[in-house]
């Protein structure tokens, strides 16, 4: 796996203060050229070129004090200043006659960064030695017409040493072009991202070829190839800039993506052109102007609407792991929408399709500070991460691993992005369901605390000071027998103050039965003891804690009532068991059945009384075949 090495510090800053002191000199030289070649020229089409040319080098002088800044270890930025410098004197009347060869020197600047991109050295000793063998041809090429020039002795060396080393040449130029290319195959994650917006910028070749094409079949010359060599003299250093300064600057998948369909396309709409031309027995330029619009028109628009198939082609061939992002995205929509599946499954689609299994996604939170996981647990989002925008909201980043093989295209993100908020709100839901039973279950254990202390103030409080007064009055009673009429209203008082007593017994235990202190087994033994016929029972329920008996007590004494009350019922049998941390119980009768819950029934209060401790109430009841109740209450035992 190859890195994007660096130097050691030393040599680093002495290398990065070489490089800038080289961008500057060719800046300087390029500025001067520029104002000796205006100055010695005046014809309108001198004026033009020398505004073109000084555009050029002016773009590629900002381009390398760019990429000097962000890889000061980097020869790139040096490399683009020659080239702007290049530019200058191979295009001006600066230049003597004698170097006619300078043109070569347009290509060893671009060569040389093909190679070196994007660590700035060599991938291996022989793909070095490419670079400055094309160097040396390019300066054995001028040296030569040089030679020729000025040397007697060398006026009459032969033609032929300068047309062999064209083809050599060519070899060459064309292998640093494919120097990118097979460094690709072994570059890790971030080196090939660097690399593509290299060979996004090389597509500038074939558009420069198609252009030549272009002008033949137009104006019948090769005049508008000039703009495509002048488009890919910048091109390529400022994708090489882009490479090194912003490589995550915007999708460039997706540029390649459009730039290669529109090549096709262009090379479609070219061909059948010159097929068309070819069958009329004349070229396009020879056309009359309605024929020639129309065609080209036609061809145009049939480009057009192929556009989008031809590009979803590419991708599938270029970019599978998009291509089944998308459709699994897609697939993934369409069954939340119509068999209600679990949108949280977004994360797990894009891991699979994208074979990324460290893949994670943060979402938003209200409340919370940062990206956090479903479950409420921080994530921690580095440069990769891409954010999720959904009708103008953040709800959350996909953070891809540092070893994803690919780099998240914006289409990914915008068809995840529903998903992703579908979670999230879910995710809030859920949160927030779990705070109002959280909320619910403590007001109920508040409430059973104070039923609790009420209970023991009436029995240990009001009750024995109402038994002390009874037994005072009887007392009193005995020491009035000579008063009839004082010992009759003693007599009632008495009797009155039982029934108060009786009363008070009723209300404590209604609060609370204080046969719960002993646990639930015992309570509803009292109760099965107490009840006429006498219900079955089938209690292991021992360690439950006194909320969840104080629920589980009522939900069956009222049950039970229920079913001797108004189910008729000659039987009722109740099971209550502890099973895995859950309270499970079941009440049946042999009653008349038919109960169903509503709205301010017995049943609803039951369900309630379940719900409020986090637990769940079920009724089965058909009519005649009798009422089988069940309750589950979470149970820390």
């Amino acid at each position: 796996m190859e890195a994007i090495s660096t130097l050691p510090p030393a040599r680093t800053g002495a290398a990065g203060a070489w490089r800038w002191v080289c961008v500057a000199v060719c800046a300087a030289t390029a500025l001067a050229a520029c104002l000796l070649w205006s100055l010695s020229g005046s014809a309108l089409n001198d004026v033009r070129q020398v505004v073109a040319v000084g555009v050029i080098a002016a773009v590629l002088i900002a381009l390398a004090l760019i990429a000097q800044s962000a890889a000061p270890h980097d020869p790139s930025g040096a490399l683009i200043a020659v080239q702007a410098l290049v530019v200058v004197l191979t295009n001006s009347t600066v230049l003597p006659p004698a170097l006619d060869g300078a043109w070569m020197l347009l290509y060893a600047p671009v060569a040389l960064l093909l190679v070196l991109v994007p660590s700035g050295r060599a991938a291996s000793r022989r793909w070095g030695l490419a670079g400055w063998a094309l160097v040396a041809v390019c300066a054995a090429f001028n040296l030569l017409f040089l030679a020729r020039a000025t040397l007697p002795f060398a006026a009459d060396l032969p033609d032929a040493l300068g047309v062999a080393l064209l083809p050599l040449f060519l070899g060459l130029l064309i292998t640093c072009a494919l120097a990118p290319i097979a460094r690709y195959r072994h570059a890790d994650a971030e080196a090939r991202l660097r690399l593509r917006w290299v060979l996004v910028a090389g597509l500038s070749l074939p558009l420069t070829l198609l252009l030549c094409w272009t002008s033949y079949l137009v104006i019948g010359g090769p005049d508008l190839v000039v703009i495509g060599l002048g488009v890919m003299l910048l091109a390529i250093p400022a994708g090489i800039t882009v490479a090194l300064a912003r490589p995550r600057l915007f999708d460039v998948d997706r540029a390649a993506l459009a730039t290669i369909t529109a090549t096709v396309l262009a090379t479609g709409v070219l061909a059948a052109l010159s097929t068309a031309g070819i069958i009329a027995g004349s070229a396009l330029v020879d056309w009359s102007p309605p024929a020639a619009l129309t065609a080209t028109a036609v061809a145009t628009l049939s480009a057009v609407a192929t556009y989008p198939f031809l590009r979803g082609v590419f991708e599938r061939m270029l970019y599978p792991e998009r291509a089944r992002a998308l459709r699994a995205l897609h697939a993934l929509s369409a069954r939340v929408d119509q068999d209600g599946h679990a949108p949280e499954a977004v994360e797990q689609v894009l891991r699979d399709a994208l074979r990324d299994p460290g893949l994670v996604i943060g979402y938003r939170m209200p409340g919370m500070p940062g990206l956090r996981r479903l479950d409420g647990t921080e994530v921690v989002a580095g440069d990769d991460a891409v954010p999720v925008r959904v009708r103008g909201e953040e709800a959350g980043a996909i953070i891809p691993s540092p070893q994803a093989p690919a780099r998240l295209g914006a289409d990914v993100v915008h068809a995840a992005g529903p998903l992703i908020d579908a979670a999230r709100s879910r995710a809030q839901l859920s949160r927030a369901n779990a705070e109002v039973e959280a909320s619910r279950a403590r007001m109920l254990r508040v409430g059973y605390e104070a039923q609790r202390r009420l209970e023991r103030d009436l029995h240990d409080g009001t009750q024995q000071r109402l038994v002390a007064v009874g037994m005072r009055l009887r007392v009193l009673q005995r020491a009035a027998v000579h008063d009839p009429t004082v010992a009759a209203a003693l007599d009632t008082a008495v009797a009155e103050l039982s029934t108060a007593i009786a009363e008070l017994r009723r209300i404590a235990h209604g609060v609370r039965p204080s046969a719960l202190d002993d646990g639930l087994a015992a309570a509803l033994g009292h109760l099965g003891r107490s009840t006429d016929p006498s219900i079955e029972l089938d209690i292991h329920a021992e360690g439950v804690p006194d909320a969840v008996a104080t629920t589980a007590y009522f939900i069956i004494s009222e049950a039970v009532a229920n079913a001797l009350r108004h189910a008729e019922a000659d039987a009722v049998s109740v099971s209550v068991r502890v099973d895995r941390g859950l309270l499970r119980i079941r009440i049946r009768d042999d009653g008349r059945g038919g109960a169903h819950p509503h709205p301010t029934g017995g049943l609803t209060g039951l369900a309630d009384r379940a719900a409020a401790h986090g637990g769940s109430l079920d009724v089965h009841s058909p009519p005649g075949g009798g009422t089988r109740i069940e309750a589950v209450l979470p149970c820390e035992s």
